[in-house]
């Protein structure tokens, strides 16, 4: 393994797509075409780019061949050696499980990134902070683009899109320290705008900022204590909901050497007289020896001049990597996936590495379009697919058109996501729609704001708005982990 400083890059794919209702009912969410590439290839270059060469996937094992043989395919660059770790299909358990399933390889830290992912953001920057400040979490923070903020429309809702705030955490920082994290709260599970801190809290850290405008990116740059912490503590199910929040309260634990222990310390739920181990006491075993007295004899250290078997502080230490410029958006919910797609006419040349301009042109030379038809009919915001076919008389603007597409003449395709194997017949008008794979749509339809499953017909001179169009028609609001 040659990854920077030891560490192991992690990407969580089990995650069944709840939000996006039929356009992950026949296709895992990771496998969601998102431009020319699955949706998972995009983390898997940005671990790249910040110089990992051993990733690992944890998914479910009925996805496991779909994924692998989807990143063999040529033309979808990958370089990295990939190594799958599966659960099992029925298994509803949380990101903080499937860390568990790799605690025993983690040597240093872990680089844990989720597999809906589409960022620009440089991975090696988030690491040079966890190292920085010796950090027992990072996290990576954004602030949401504004085409995704409450009111902007969503194909297949009747309504705008709700429930925002579910995306959104409450976060302190240290006003000293604007990258350190000394409160999260997920804004759906605060009951009242009243935030309470302790006496030992504000005597600590009496200036801190809470901020409400940063979204969680479920990436995180884990010490190998925190995660040895979290095989004994099966009791934790997810990272951000629990394991974060955790980590980030006990900052303000103090190591005591040799300090007694109460009778319920001392007792364990089976009784068998063995000490409950705390996150304070996983910081201390782990932590280095020579690390330990280094920030002892430091000039700059707050433990200067301290003996080994002082009280020990900031042991546990949470920071926050903060994207102010770029894109980054996780494609979790029908919003966010739909904007990352129109995105990827200007993004993708982040992703992918060329030496000229034009080797990613918008059209491949594989499109066919009728001789009669007129030029520049493919704007310059839209990404074609291999092998699509175009009429005579078409506009397309502001869209992204999956490979083997057959688009009908005088068709308008306007803001709109197409996947692969779409039929578009004949004067057919298609605005502000998701229309997932091996979709046919008749003559002369109009669709405005809608969704259409995989394999849906849409007949001849149809008209529908802001409709969800498959047979399971599973539409669903669900509130974040």
């Amino acid at each position: 393994m040659s990854n920077p400083g030891e560490c192991i890059a992690v990407i969580m794919a089990a995650g069944t797509g709840s939000r996006m209702t039929d356009l992950t009912h026949q296709c895992p969410k990771p496998l969601l075409p998102m431009g020319r590439f699955p949706m998972i290839w995009y983390p898997i270059r940005s671990l790249e780019k910040a110089g990992f060469s051993d990733i690992i996937i944890i998914t479910r094992q009925g996805w496991h061949d779909q994924i692998q043989n989807a990143l063999s395919v040529d033309g979808i660059p990958v370089r990295a050696r990939l190594e799958y770790i599966e659960i099992q299909d029925s298994d509803e358990g949380g990101t903080a499980d499937s860390l568990r399933l790799i605690a025993d390889k983690v040597k240093t830290n872990v680089l844990v990134v989720t597999s809906d992912l589409i960022s620009d953001c440089d991975f090696s920057e988030l690491m040079a902070v966890h190292r920085k400040h010796g950090s027992s979490v990072t996290a990576l923070l954004s602030q949401l683009p504004t085409t995704l903020t409450a009111d902007t429309p969503v194909p297949g809702f009747k309504s705008k899109q709700r429930n925002m705030a579910a995306e959104k955490i409450s976060i302190g920082f240290d006003a000293n320290n604007m990258e350190h994290i000394l409160y999260w709260k997920a804004q759906i599970d605060m009951e009242d705008e009243l935030i309470a801190f302790s006496k030992k809290f504000l005597d600590r850290f009496p200036c801190s900022r809470i901020q409400s405008a940063w979204t969680d990116c479920h990436v995180y740059m884990i010490n190998k204590f925190v995660v040895k912490y979290l095989q004994e503590k099966r009791e934790l199910n997810t990272i951000q909901g629990e394991l974060i929040p955790l980590v980030v309260r006990k900052q303000m634990s103090t190591y005591i050497t040799d300090s007694p222990k109460d009778d319920a310390d001392m007792n364990s739920p089976n009784g068998d007289g063995k000490l409950k181990k705390d996150l304070i006491d996983f910081a201390v075993k782990f932590d280095n020896e020579l690390i330990s007295w280094g920030k002892n004899l430091s000039l700059t250290s707050n433990t200067f001049g301290q003996s080994k078997d002082a009280p020990q502080k900031d042991l546990i230490k949470c920071y926050a990597y903060r994207q102010t410029s770029g894109f980054c958006v996780r494609a979790n919910n029908i919003a966010a996936y739909f904007e990352a797609c129109k995105q990827m006419p200007r993004l993708i040349t982040k992703f992918v590495t060329t030496k000229k301009s034009d080797e990613l042109p918008n059209m491949p030379e594989s499109t066919s379009i009728k001789p009669k038809s007129q030029a520049g009919i493919v704007g310059a915001d839209c990404m074609l697919g291999e092998c699509v076919t175009i009429g005579e008389k078409v506009s397309i603007k502001k869209s992204v058109i999956g490979k083997h597409c057959k688009i009908g003449d005088k068709v308008k395709i306007t803001n709109s996501v197409i996947m692969g194997h779409v039929n578009i017949q004949e004067s057919s008008n298609i605005t502000n729609c998701i229309i997932a794979d091996s979709a046919n749509i008749g003559d002369k339809c109009e669709l405005i704001g809608c969704i259409v499953g995989q394999n849906q017909s849409i007949s001849t001179m149809s008209k529908y708005t802001n409709e969800v169009l498959s047979n399971t028609s599973q539409m669903m609001e669900v509130p974040l982990e």
